[in-house]
Formats: C-alpha cells, sequence, structure tokens
C-alpha cells in the first residue's frame, strides 16, 4: 500500500510541473519510473537542441552584433571564438532573474507549492551561440541552453534538470537581429 502511495504521489508531482515544449519530433519527453524491491527510479530527459532562427544581416554584423545581446540580457561571455562565430559561457550560475526577467520565462525546472523552481533554485547555465552565414544571404543564429537547478535551502544536494522555453534562444536571435540592424 505505502508502495502504491509513493508511486502515485511521484507521478503526481512528475506531472504536476508545467510543461514544456515539445522536443524534436513533436512529442514531449515523458518521466519514466522504473521500481525495483523498494528502490525506484524516477527519470525525466528535459529536450535539449539548437535553437536556430534565421536573421537577414551579414555575418560581420551579426557577429559584431552577438556580444552585445548577451550584454543586453545580463549573461558574461567567457568564452569566444572567432574562428567558428561561437560565443558564450558555460558555467553561469544566477538565482531567480536573469536581468531583470524571472527564470521560470526561460527555464522549466518543475514547481512546487511556492511556485516555479527556477525562480527559487540556483541555476546553473550553459549557453552558446554561433552564427552560421545563409547561402543567398543572411544568418543563422544558434543557440543551445542547457540547465540545472539546486534548492539553495536545507541540506538537500539534488540536481534538478532543466529544460528550455526556447524564449531565450528567441529572443538572443531577436537582440541580434536589432543589433545588426543598427549597424548598418
Amino acid at each position: 500500500m505505502r508502495h502504491t502511495a509513493l508511486i502515485a504521489l511521484i507521478l503526481t508531482a512528475a506531472c504536476s510541473s508545467t510543461g514544456s515544449p515539445p522536443g524534436p519530433g513533436g512529442a514531449a519527453p515523458l518521466p519514466s519510473i522504473t521500481t525495483s524491491g523498494t528502490t525506484m527510479d524516477v527519470t525525466y530527459s528535459p529536450s535539449r537542441g539548437v535553437v536556430t532562427e534565421v536573421v537577414e544581416a551579414t555575418p560581420e554584423a551579426a557577429w559584431e552584433a552577438l556580444p552585445k545581446a548577451y550584454a543586453d540580457l545580463g549573461i558574461p561571455v567567457r568564452e569566444v571564438s572567432e574562428a567558428s562565430r561561437t560565443l558564450g559561457n558555460s558555467r553561469f550560475t544566477l538565482s531567480r532573474r536573469l536581468g531583470e526577467t524571472p527564470l521560470s520565462r526561460y527555464l522549466e525546472c518543475g514547481s512546487g507549492l511556492t511556485g516555479p523552481f527556477a525562480d527559487r533554485y540556483r541555476i546553473e547555465l550553459l549557453i552558446r551561440t554561433s552564427i552560421v552565414p545563409v547561402d543567398g544571404g543572411g544568418v543563422r543564429v544558434e543557440t543551445y541552453v542547457e540547465a540545472s537547478g539546486r534548492n539553495p535551502e536545507g541540506s538537500s544536494n539534488t540536481i534538478v534538470a532543466c529544460a528550455t522555453t526556447q524564449r531565450l534562444e528567441r529572443e538572443i536571435a531577436g537582440r541580434v537581429r536589432f543589433h545588426a540592424g543598427a549597424a548598418r
């Protein structure tokens, strides 16, 4: 009986978080539950991938605009590759907000009685954006985001995987579009 109640509680918690956007192939990933005697593992694999937007700009103008887009959003740039026109930050730690924006706008880390975990947990973010020329003109702004969260309260060291809402990636592309247009 206790085992059944525990499964019901875990399923309720896994299903009660707000949904993440569908991954490639159209379906959102589902939690999987494995039981063995009295041990239970719950695994949730958020969709990960590169979000791409085409921007009408020269590769040079878009590359010049990319650090400005990161600065607008308050994302410190720690890695730069001029050769591949890629920049990012592989270990950006933040809490509650990115600039003035609640993290729950950009990340889905689950939620509890007090609201979205993204707005309460300490978040570790990996973010990289590349500028890729497109045949016939323009560029693709390709951004990859991976994040995890940890509750800063109490003694739990449990790490929660977060899925992207794809808003941050689209906002970066929009700001590249804006700054590249201003550079013309």
